[in-house]
């Protein structure tokens, strides 16, 4: 199976429980979610606000409308094919998330998270044009400036 990178930042000062990224499968291929990498910065430079804050990672049960923001996944080994797995920031309407979410990852502004899932087999989205992950905002919004940047590797 190969592995992708996908680093992003969302948009500053977001809401609490507002999603920012979502990863989408095809068809014909799923994807694992294998190590998430989430921080706080500032935008513009300056110490972060001190305080908790949570990432929410939640199962999608639809694909949403008007999707935006497309990221394109790097690759880990150069010698592999391109991702198959869709990457967004933005929907119009975004897709339908399931409820609790699958993980919540607290952190601190000061210092982030890094959690990986070597061997985790829970955190799988099968191929199908509906299922995949949302990464969520939760419980506090982000004041003026500051962003959470996002680094999530997965597995197809």
């Amino acid at each position: 199976m190969a592995r992708y990178t996908v680093t992003l930042e969302s948009a500053a000062a977001i809401a609490a429980d507002t999603g920012f990224c979502w990863t989408r499968p095809i068809a014909t291929v799923g994807h694992k979610l294998r190590r998430i990498t989430v921080g706080l910065q500032v935008a513009g430079g300056g110490t972060p606000t001190n305080m908790q804050c949570q990432l929410g990672v939640a199962r999608c049960t639809n694909a949403g409308t008007t999707p935006g923001g497309v990221i394109t996944p790097g690759k880990q080994d150069v010698q592999t094919n391109a991702a198959q797995t869709v990457v967004n920031t933005t929907y119009a309407t975004p897709p339908t998330v399931v409820s609790p979410d699958l993980v919540k990852i607290p952190f601190n502004s000061q210092a982030g998270a890094d959690l990986p899932y070597e061997g985790d087999e829970y955190y799988a989205a099968p191929a199908s044009v509906t299922d995949g992950f949302a990464f969520i905002n939760r419980d506090n919004a982000l004041p003026a400036n500051h962003k959470i940047t996002l680094t999530l590797v997965f597995e197809e």
